[in-house]
């Protein structure tokens, strides 16, 4: 752990959110802290942890098992030794802030997008995990397919997919399964109901797999019987739109926000201008959603090291939607797509 990034504009800082927490200890499973000072970095947490604690915490961090009174204690008397303390606003809610800096005349610096930027640069073990992390997805996405049968659920097949992703090797989903058939595609964020597949349908499915402590995420649209020329037009564009951005990435492009507007125009400048209401994508890491952010107005860049969706979409209220997704990397200068799965329309 390099405590001089994290020191870099206080001289004490209190890391409290959970992926935080986990990128600087490789333990996430703990009520704790850590407390870095120029001199010493500590990880403090209740005797309920004790042992798991003292087995999984890397050597770098001084393990203090206190009580809430005895923790208490501890931090004030740590920050009344300095002027300026580095805490995650995002994470700390304003009951933990108040008891800590009260009645202390001590400066706070926010450490939330410096956590964030730490993060986002993937060290090749943690590609690697990643990397598998997707391959669980990949293999779960082939073996549900022969499931996509007319009378399925929603449901049936979210529930299906967990049992898949959990004996390929997951350790638990990235996020909400989403399975979504017919006009309920056309909602990004669907959730999994009792409808059931018809003959005609789309059937989107966003998922992903936890692994060692990092996620991987993945979409495809397939379809059930033969597309309607709507359909495979808009799939064609989608699809076109990704190639696109992947294209101006693999090239040396850097921009998040240019790969956005890339994608964008080319989905605006056809019949389903309007449609696409997301963003392109997002990093990926312990967090489903992490630096840099796909977007319109991004200033984020691409950088090696950086793990990072690519999934432009179009939806049609009531009928159909379409995302397409692939999880991509740069590790020396170079662009890989990380799933293997075909992305050509899909018809069961």
């Amino acid at each position: 752990m390099s405590a001089d990034l994290l020191l870099r504009d206080c001289e004490c800082a209190i890391i409290t959110s959970p992926a935080s927490l986990y990128y600087l200890s490789g333990f996430d499973q703990a009520d704790a802290m850590i407390v870095v000072t120029r001199e010493m970095s500590y990880y403090l947490t209740n005797p309920l942890y004790e042992v798991a604690v003292k087995e999984r915490v890397g050597r770098d961090l001084i393990v203090k098992i206190l009580g809430r009174a005895e923790q208490q204690a501890f931090l004030r008397e740590t920050i009344s030794q300095v002027k300026r303390v580095g805490v995650e606003y995002r994470d700390m809610n304003i009951g933990q802030y108040l008891s800590l800096f009260g009645s202390l005349e001590v400066e706070t610096v926010d450490l939330s997008d410096a956590m964030a930027m730490m993060r986002s640069v993937k060290s090749s073990s943690e590609i690697e995990i990643i990397t598998q992390a997707e391959a669980i997805v990949d293999r779960a996405f082939s073996e549900i397919i022969p499931r996509l049968q007319i009378g399925v659920s929603e449901k049936e097949i979210r529930d299906e997919l967990l049992i898949r992703l959990l004996k390929n090797g997951a350790e638990g989903t990235a996020f909400d399964t989403i399975v979504a058939f017919g006009g309920n595609a056309a909602m990004p964020h669907a959730v999994p109901s009792d409808r059931v597949l018809r003959k005609g349908d789309c059937i989107l499915m966003d998922f992903g797999a936890k692994y060692k402590g990092y996620c991987s995420d993945f979409t495809r649209t397939l379809c059930c019987g033969e597309p309607s020329e709507e359909f495979r037009a808009g799939y064609d564009i989608v699809l076109s739109a990704q190639r696109a951005a992947l294209a101006y990435i693999e090239a040396g492009g850097r921009s998040c926000a240019e790969a956005d507007r890339i994608a964008r125009e080319i989905i605006e400048s056809s019949e389903f201008k309007g449609k696409f209401t997301h963003t392109l994508g997002h990093g990926v890491g312990i967090e489903i959603h992490e630096f840099p952010s796909l977007s319109p107005k991004s200033k984020d860049l691409l950088t090696d090291g950086s793990i990072f969706t690519v999934e432009p979409g179009i939806y049609l209220e009531g009928r159909f939607g379409i995302r397409i997704e692939s999880l991509a990397k740069i590790e020396n200068g170079k662009l890989t797509v990380i799933d293997r799965s075909d992305k050509e329309i899909i018809i069961v």
